[in-house]
């Protein structure tokens, strides 16, 4: 089973995102260093999936893990350091079937490798990540992530540090995901890969169920994230945020 896990925006300064988010009715809350890639974030979270506002603190230590190909940090670079909403990864709890099953599909794989993020409370988070795609192909598949430990114990532990709390703005869910394709194709083949149900197809639309979320893939020019919706809201709005585009449902 893959779930949505969370949604990478960069931004020029994630800490500031905090104060931000709060204005549009959204608990956001830092979260901390990655050394080993030269990025920080701050965490908005919707249940265990959550959006990742990432910045960068070191350039070099950046352009070194750009270097390795599929990774966060190469779509970033691939987009010219533009800020806005970039990739998206699914949970899953078989990383190292997964790893065969995309490699027996021809699929480049990179990992899975082992990191790990110290927070603020000085605690250390660690987790598993596995990279894959072709380089021919102009779309993104999303990476994969495997937490360790639970999904209960590690909800318990977010809710107990104050880092999952109810949002102003209401009881609020990431809804749909938004993607603009070049070829239907890919999202295709994202049912192929993830097991999510196509539940609409039309000559230019493809709409995708996963357990948790909707993905919904439009054709057009680009092969990038235009908008997610967040259900739930007290209000409905639009709204422009770091050149990301989120939509509040009821």
């Amino acid at each position: 089973m893959y779930l949505l896990d969370h949604i990478v925006h960069f931004v020029k300064e994630p800490k500031a995102m905090v104060e931000k988010t709060r204005e549009l009715g959204l608990h956001t809350v830092e979260g901390g260093k990655h050394e080993m890639w030269g990025t920080y974030n701050s965490l908005c979270y919707f249940g265990l999936s959550y959006i990742e506002f990432i910045g960068v603190f070191d350039q070099n230590l950046l352009e070194e893990s750009a270097k390795v190909p599929y990774t966060l940090h190469a779509s970033y670079k691939k987009r010219n350091e533009q800020q806005g909403l970039t990739r998206i990864a699914l949970r899953t709890s078989t990383i190292e079937k997964d790893a065969e099953k995309l490699r027996e599909k021809g699929y480049e794989v990179i990992g899975p490798d082992s990191f790990s993020r110290v927070r603020p409370d000085g605690s250390i988070l660690t987790w598993k990540l596995l990279h894959f795609g072709k380089k021919e192909f102009p779309f993104e598949f999303p990476f994969l992530i495997q937490w360790d430990g639970s999904d209960e114990d590690r909800y318990n532990d977010l809710i107990h540090n104050g880092t999952i709390q109810k949002h102003p703005e209401g009881d609020l869910a990431i809804a749909e995901i938004a993607f603009e394709v070049n070829d239907l194709g890919w999202a295709k083949k994202w049912s192929e890969l993830f097991q999510h149900k196509i539940m609409e197809s039309t000559p230019s639309y493809i709409k995708l169920k996963a357990p948790n979320c909707d993905f919904r893939f439009t054709l057009g020019e680009k092969n990038e994230i235009t908008e997610v919706v967040i259900k739930g809201a007290k209000a409905e709005k639009q709204v422009i945020l770091e050149q990301g585009n989120y939509r509040f449902s009821r």
